[in-house]
């Protein structure tokens, strides 16, 4: 973990669910017994040390480790070794087969499903674990306190009529100052198509130049922080003390909505998503166990 993350991990694991996404819409069936064969049988088998990787969204690393540390408690022998570096790489780890686990803060595309399919000769199988409300953070010396997605896409997409904050209310002054996720970030890409949307004729709008890419969602709140002008995006879990979000509607003049775990469980939050667990073939033995 960086120094940077603002969750500590000695907070009980509901705590961080709760702030992180809301919990929990399914798991893959039901848990067998030892002498069922689905934990590796038999007592002898219970202290055989497992190692369980798990690899993927920046956006769920902070419950990815609250739940490895949450599991050792039930299975001392199991090891979940969580680590992010964004979605794309998850399913690219998942693909090559260097991964059990990729969480993902988006769907898979089907090119990545054939992939998985053609390397390993497994079906991608797929588990939704709980629901984000994707955050616009501003600066805390930035007085206004909504925006309307209408709005956003004007600022963040390409050929977007938006870059000063007095466009959006003459309350604030100066050029909006932008801070995104890298590419390979499944956030980037939720991002992209449900603000920047499409062009005319159909085609995903893609953003605007000038835009500075973060490593991780932490880089993206901690740059936020520090610059009065800013505007980022990333996951309710990484709100701050050093930031602010924005409420947000759909259309300017629409009521507006803070995020929270109950607005993304129910979707009246306008930038609500789901995010996903993805293993190459159906889970077996303790990697079945502990997604379940």
């Amino acid at each position: 973990m960086t120094n940077n993350q603002p969750l500590k991990w000695g907070i009980r694991v509901g705590a961080v669910a709760t702030l992180a996404a809301g919990l929990i819409l399914a798991g893959c069936g039901k848990k067998e017994s030892p002498a069922g064969g689905a934990a590796g049988g038999g007592a002898e088998a219970s202290k055989k040390t497992v190692e369980i990787r798990a690899k993927g969204s920046d956006t769920l690393i902070q419950l990815a480790t609250a739940w490895a540390e949450a599991y050792r408690k039930v299975k001392p022998n199991v090891f979940i070794n969580a680590n992010g570096g964004g979605t794309g790489t998850g399913f690219a780890a998942l693909q090559n087969n260097s991964t059990e686990i990729c969480n993902a803060s988006r769907e898979i595309k089907q090119e990545e499903r054939d992939k998985v399919k053609s390397v390993t000769g497994k079906d991608v199988k797929e588990f939704p674990v709980c629901f984000d409300a994707l955050a616009v953070y501003s600066n805390p010396a930035n007085p206004i306190k909504e925006i309307s997605v209408e709005e956003l896409r004007e600022i963040w997409a390409e050929g977007g009529t938006i870059t000063m904050w007095e466009q959006i209310n003459p309350a604030f002054t100066g050029k909006i100052t932008l801070f995104g996720r890298q590419n390979n970030s499944g956030t980037y890409d939720y991002f992209r198509e449900h603000i920047c949307g499409k062009t005319a004729d159909k085609k995903q709008r893609e953003f605007r130049g000038g835009i500075s890419e973060m490593n991780g969602s932490s880089e993206v709140v901690e740059n936020v922080g520090k610059t009065t002008s800013a505007l980022g995006y990333s996951g309710m879990g990484y709100k701050t003390p050093s930031v602010n979000w924005l409420k947000v509607s759909n259309k300017k003049g629409e009521p507006a909505v803070e995020p929270g775990a109950d607005v993304a469980r129910s979707g009246k939050y306008p930038i609500s998503r789901k995010l996903y667990v993805y293993t190459a073939g159906e889970p077996t033995g303790e990697l079945k166990d502990y997604i379940d």
